[in-house]
């Protein structure tokens, strides 16, 4: 057996030597074999051993051990004991416990999620285990947040109001500003609580509002002894795979976010699985957000929730759209409306944050007659001129002739968006040094004026060297016209992250977006402070063309990923689609229609990417 790395998930820790012959024993009369899970995704199967009696009381389902394989050992995890063994041959022993790992309702909801996202189950189970050993559980006692009945017109009762209907999906619509806290509070006077927010900033606010409370806070991922012992339980994505015995309540916090989706295979999303998680337990699952998402919509077993619409509307800070519709090509990047706005901010003492998504950024085409950006037909992404010289769509792959929608031209024009200079003459402008920030890079120092990719809107806090006045998204249509197909909830979603930094509808400050596509549904949702404007028109268009959540889709791609498509064949309900630019598109109405066709798919040799509605599509 070969030992490699692919797509599906990393080696583990790499198998140590054996410190001798794990020569098999014959099996003595009442021995007890346990069935393991190697730490090898290659290999994808489970093995039976004998627990030593020196072991007896620490290998239980959950364990993880190291085990002899092929003249090494390596790590496993117990997923059944007490069974009959699957071989007559002679088997080896455990060899000893490293510590605890998930249990046997996590285990359970690890072999669910393989299917449902067609992977390992291995890289699941390793999800859910801590880098660091933990040997028990936790002898402390755990502690519930205690507080008085909040307003029932507030985020915090009207999240108590959902949670009283009980088990079953609820959905809250809050305000970018809103104090997720004091929600975490009332999901955490129910018991032991699971809670789920993409950012760390997020994560420590709401463990801090749990513990003024009175609660006890297990941390995840350090914390799985204090989890198993009852404690709630706050941390990140992976938190879904806590092991937590008396779980009372789930909440997602801004479940719209694209980081509470696993990137690579097997792309299984949180909120996903918070929601089987409750299912489970019959308990209640909250999911929380100022956008809520087509999925999580579509999940709720209740009417959606949302905050009062004063409240909601502060929350959100003032749009000015400037529309360059009519602008002279030579003025740049820079309106006049941005120029003036951004002098008077650093005037006043204030921070510039600019946003300007140049990496994968697209180049936009434009009429030349009515300066309306070329879009789709079928599903409004940004289109490009093909070598036939008509118009593709890299979203759903429709073509047509060049003519625009609105008026009927055949001649376009290319805008140059997210010129290289942009900083540069940022600098220019303002007559000051300039930040430039991007997910992998930051200046040092503090700025008045910062300028980069959306990684500015996480960042700028630190780097500025006072309150944020202005926040300009310098090409806003490089995110409302993208061909991913989540364009729409990914750009309103930016749009929240900038109102969340200018601290909603505060006096002076402004969110200011340049575009050419002034009335697009994405800037009327920020602009009325009415996510359902958004998702009203998405779903249509979901609809339409046929993508998650109106469909269950699968991308398959790699050197293996032809000979997988051919195993897979055509069955009924599943539509293959591709190849295209090496990924083959397999697509059915039903997630469990796509996961069964999946998992009688044998597994090919060699290198195989499989992706189940991933948050973006090759």
């Amino acid at each position: 057996m070969t030992l490699f790395d692919d797509d599906v998930g990393r080696l583990g820790e790499p198998p140590e030597p054996a410190p001798g012959p794990d020569a098999p024993e014959p099996l003595a009369s009442g021995s007890r074999i346990v069935r393991v899970v190697p730490d090898v995704p290659a290999m994808g199967r489970e093995l039976d051993y004998v627990v030593p009696p020196r072991l007896a009381g620490e290998v239980t389902v959950g364990a993880v051990v190291r085990i002899p394989l092929q003249g090494r050992r390596v790590r496993g995890w117990v997923v059944a004991a007490d069974v009959e063994p699957q071989t007559s041959a002679r088997l080896e022993s455990v060899a000893h416990v490293t510590g605890l790992g998930p249990d046997a309702a996590v285990i359970d909801l690890c072999r669910w999620a393989a299917w449902r996202w067609a992977g390992r189950l291995v890289n699941l189970l390793r999800v859910g285990t801590p880098e660091r050993a933990v040997h028990a559980v936790s002898s402390r006692a755990p502690t519930h947040a205690v507080g008085t009945r909040p307003d029932p017109a507030s985020p915090a009762g009207e999240a108590a109001e959902l949670l009283a209907r009980g088990a079953g999906v609820h959905v809250l619509t809050v305000s970018p500003v809103t104090d997720l806290a004091a929600v975490a509070v009332e999901v955490a006077k129910l018991g032991q609580a699971l809670v789920v927010a993409p950012q760390q900033r997020m994560v420590s606010e709401v463990t801090r509002g749990i513990s003024r409370a009175g609660g006890s806070v297990a941390a995840w991922p350090g914390g799985l002894g204090r989890a198993a012992a009852g404690h709630t339980v706050v941390g990140g994505r992976s938190a879904v795979w806590a092991p937590m015995p008396q779980l009372r309540a789930v909440v997602v916090f801004d479940e719209h976010d694209e980081g509470l989706q696993h990137e690579s295979s097997p792309t299984w999303h949180a909120r996903e699985v918070a929601i089987e998680r409750a299912r489970r337990a019959g308990v209640p699952c909250v999911l929380v957000s100022p956008c809520p998402s087509l999925e999580a919509l579509g999940s709720a077993t209740s009417e959606p929730r949302s905050i009062a619409s004063g409240p909601r509307r502060r929350g959100w800070a003032h749009l000015d759209v400037v529309d360059r519709r009519g602008d002279d090509p030579r003025t740049g990047l820079y309106s006049s409306r941005f120029v003036e706005a951004a002098r008077s901010c650093r005037a006043d003492g204030a921070t510039v944050v600019c946003v300007l998504n140049r990496k994968g950024r697209a180049r936009l085409l434009a009429c030349r007659s009515c300066d309306s950006v070329a879009e789709c037909a079928e599903c409004s992404a940004a289109v490009r001129s093909d070598d036939s010289e008509q118009l593709a769509c890299a979203r759903c792959g429709a073509t047509r002739p060049m003519v625009c929608l609105d008026c009927g031209a055949t001649a376009m024009k290319l805008l140059r968006v997210g010129v290289t200079r942009s900083a540069e003459e940022l600098e220019a402008l303002l007559g000051e040094p300039i930040g430039a920030v991007s997910a992998s890079d930051a200046p040092s120092g503090r700025y008045g004026a910062l300028i980069g990719t959306e990684a500015v809107l996480h960042r700028a806090g630190a780097l500025a060297a006072s309150d944020v006045g202005l926040v300009a998204f310098l090409d806003v249509d490089q995110e409302l016209l993208a061909p991913r197909y989540r364009a729409g909830e990914e750009a309103l979603a930016l749009l929240v992250a900038a109102s969340r930094l200018l601290g909603g509808r505060s006096d002076g400050r402004s969110l200011l977006v340049q575009t050419r596509k002034p009335h697009h549904a994405v800037l009327e949702a920020a602009k009325r402070s009415d996510p359902a404007r958004l998702s009203a028109a998405e779903e249509v268009r979901r609809d339409l063309v046929a993508l998650p959540p109106a469909a269950s889709v699968a991308a398959v791609g790699g050197e293996a990923a032809e000979e997988w498509i051919d195993r897979l064949g055509r069955p009924e309900g599943i539509e293959v689609n591709g190849p295209r630019e090496g990924w083959w598109l397999v697509r059915a109405d039903d997630p469990a229609a796509l996961a069964d066709a999946c998992a009688r798919v044998r597994r090919p040799p060699g290198r195989l990417r499989l992706r189940v509605d991933p948050v973006r599509l090759p």
